[in-house]
Formats: C-alpha cells, structure tokens, sequence
C-alpha cells in the first residue's frame, strides 16, 4: 500500500466529490479515482459509492477514516518537528482561507507582512474545498461556517454579507428582477451539482427554488469573472462585487450574510511564527470586515 493514498482518500472522503478533491489536491480528477481504485485494490475492500450527488462512503470506508485522519496528522506532525524550529520567528506557517478572501484581501497585505520578517515562509491555499478539521493540514483556518469539532482554538473575526449580482451589460440586454421567481427567467451563475452543499447555492434555492444555474463554475474567481462579463446573476460577496462595478439585483431578497471564523491549530498556536501571522490576520480581517466585531476565543475538540 502506498501512504500516499491516505490522502487521496482523505479529500474525496470529505470533498464527497472527484472534482472536489481534484481541486483542492492541484491533480486531475482521473488522476484521484485511479488513486482510489489503487487504494481499494491493495486493501482489497470498496471505499466508495458514486451517487448522482457525489461520492459516499461505504461502511467499510466510514469505518477506516478515522483512522485514516490519524495516521496523516502524525505523518504530517512527524515531518514538520523534525523540520523546523519551534523557538523563533523563522519556519513554514500553512494558511487555508477562501478563495476570494484569500485573493482579494490576505494577498493586499502580505508581501509587507513578508518584507518584515523574512524568515517565515508562507504557505496561502484558497479554496472552496474545506481542509479536515481532524487533520494537520493548516495551522491557520479561515472559514465562512463554524466547524464543530477539530483540535483548533476558535473566534468569529467579521461578517461577509452576500448578495446577487450582475454587469450592467446584462442588466442592459435583459432588465433585472422584480420578484424572487423572475429569477427563472434569467441567466444564473452557479455552482455544479458537487458543490451544491455550500451555503451560497442553499441560500438561491431557498429564496428561488427551482432555479438552475445557466453557467455552472467551480470558482468564485470563476464566478466573478463571468459575471463581469455578462454572463448573468451571480451570488458574490460584497467586498468584491461592488469594487468591479457590478449591479446589486433589486429585488427584496432575504438577507444572506455569513460569519467569519479564524481557528488555530492546538500543535502550533504557541508557536512564535504562528501567533505573529495569526494576530496579522486578525488585524486585517477586521479592518477590511469592521461591522462583524470580534468574539472570544474558543477551543474545537472531538471529531
């Protein structure tokens, strides 16, 4: 068996999708299902199911990820203590942020960031694809819902409010909604079926059910792009939609905003470097997001 594998399995296991973990592990999705058809033939047993929604464990598969998720975290705790220094502000520090969030707004401040203190390295990954709470994949984690179990130190740092949003180049060819199920009548960006489970696609179904996206993206860069260039309706956080001059829907529409949650891994919080990187995003999250305010701190445990 190649370790390897584990994380193969690990990403398909919570991404519920080969598209999912294709993206969130920079490979192509025939590249994880032929991982996962090699773990499934050296273990001799089936991982997966392959539904019309996505992947779904098997009870044999329920019953390995535990420890699966174990056995990765100690491979990556192993690799790190004895590769780096734990006593200075020098070492590898792991980000996972969403991505627009990660683009648009950690990016703005880091190269200063980097200029003070050039021995840490910075590792950014952005995505939509949550990392495994259970795992050690990140030491700091930035998330629009909050988790409910992982070794991590929590706080709500902000707020995001979302609305629907379109190029005036559109709403010039096709006018905009009056009513929720005007909706039906328009070109909808979204999201594919894979990803339905994230709030953003819930929230549209919920105010407009029925409605299917014209043009399905896995992206929020994705998303905004095609917006920008009249390609329809198109669910957005504000800080990105109004700066590219993009129309809010008038439409009266439920409000759809989400909090904004920083966790710290139990391993590396006391860690000099962390606790440097992690303050330096505090500080920038709630500049940019000043109306969430801040919560105190909360410790995540169990699995």
């Amino acid at each position: 068996m190649d370790w390897n594998d584990l994380k193969f399995f690990l990403a398909v296991a919570h991404g519920r999708s080969l598209t999912a973990a294709a993206s969130y592990l920079k490979v192509s999705a025939s590249t994880v299902s032929r991982r996962i058809e090699t773990l499934e033939h050296a273990l001799q047993v089936k991982l997966f199911q392959s539904r019309r929604d996505g992947y779904e464990l098997t009870e044999a598969g329920l019953n390995l990820l535990p420890s699966a998720e174990r056995a990765a975290a100690q491979m990556r705790f192993f690799e790190r203590t004895a590769s780096e220094s734990n006593d200075d502000l020098a070492g590898h520090v792991r980000i996972d942020a969403p991505e627009l969030l990660g683009q648009d707004v950690l990016l703005a401040t880091m190269a200063q960031f980097m200029e003070m203190y050039p021995g840490i390295r910075v590792e950014l990954r952005s995505s939509v694809v949550p990392v495994q709470l259970t795992s050690e994949e990140a030491d700091i984690i930035i998330r629009l819902v909050r988790p409910d179990h992982g070794s991590y130190r929590i706080r709500k740092v902000a707020e995001i409010c979302f609305g629907l949003y379109a190029s005036p180049a559109y709403v010039e060819r096709h006018g905009a909604p009056n009513h929720p199920e005007d909706l039906h009548r328009h070109k909808i960006v979204g999201w594919p079926a894979d990803l339905r489970y994230l709030t953003m696609a819930s929230w549209l179904e919920s105010v407009c059910p029925g409605v299917q996206p014209s043009l399905q993206l896995t992206s929020f860069s994705a998303q905004l792009s095609a917006a920008r260039n009249g390609a329809g309706w198109t669910i957005l956080p504000d800080f990105v939609a109004i700066p590219s001059g993009l129309l809010p829907a008038p439409v009266e529409l439920p409000r759809f905003a989400s909090d904004l949650w920083l966790l710290t891994h139990e391993h590396s919080q006391l860690l000099p470097r962390v606790k440097l990187v992690r303050d330096h995003l505090v500080q920038t999250l709630r500049k940019t997001f000043a109306r969430g305010g801040e919560q105190p701190v909360k410790t995540l445990t169990g699995v």
